[in-house]
């Protein structure tokens, strides 16, 4: 057997010992630095880290509350020899008990009847607003506006005339005419 000279495993085993201290000192070193590291940014005042905020808005939300009111005086019955009539109304945006509306409203007015439409030439209508005509399309007004400023009444008149001659047929007209108001919501555009 070879025997190794002492010297050479004498070396070996200083070899071995030396690695172990580099070790143990890169591992020291590391250590440090990290604490170091850890130790700067503690007192830099930064943080590290994620934050979740929350709010919670409550609240009570109500309900505008829309007030037209249409209010009529009269019924109109026109024959042959009373030709014409008027029948007067008013829409307003409060109600009896002088609450106005909390909103803008617009709304339109329609005549509607149930007349044969060959019969139609002999009925025509005419309708004013505070004194004015209200040029009428299809029998429909066009878009008018009560505002929530202030309380507010607009007097109509509907003037029907009734003209027999323009009628080819013989029989007479039983029919109802109605006036209805649509109204709606003033839109913010």
């Amino acid at each position: 057997m070879n025997k190794l000279p002492f010297k050479y495993l004498k070396g070996r085993k200083l070899s071995g010992i030396m690695e172990k201290n580099k070790n143990e000192q890169a591992k020291k070193i590391t250590y440090i630095i990290i604490l170091s590291i850890v130790l700067i940014l503690f007192f830099t005042g930064y943080s590290i880290g994620k934050t979740i905020s929350q709010t919670t808005i409550q609240g009570k939300l109500s309900l505008a509350r829309p007030i037209i009111e249409v209010i009529s005086d009269s019924n109109l019955k026109i024959t042959d020899i009373e030709n014409e009539g008027e029948c007067n109304f008013s829409i307003r945006n409060y109600d009896e008990k002088g609450k106005k509306t909390e909103v803008n409203l617009q709304y339109t007015v329609e005549i509607k009847d149930s007349i044969d439409s060959k019969l139609k030439d002999t009925i025509t209508y005419e309708l004013y607003k505070n004194g004015d005509k209200v040029e009428l399309q299809n029998q429909i007004s066009p878009l008018m506006k009560l505002t929530n400023k202030s309380q507010k009444e607009d007097k109509y008149t509907l003037k029907v005339k009734y003209d027999k001659t323009k009628s080819t047929q013989m029989n007479d007209i039983l029919e109802k005419i109605q006036i209805q108001v649509h109204s709606e919501q003033e839109t913010n555009k």
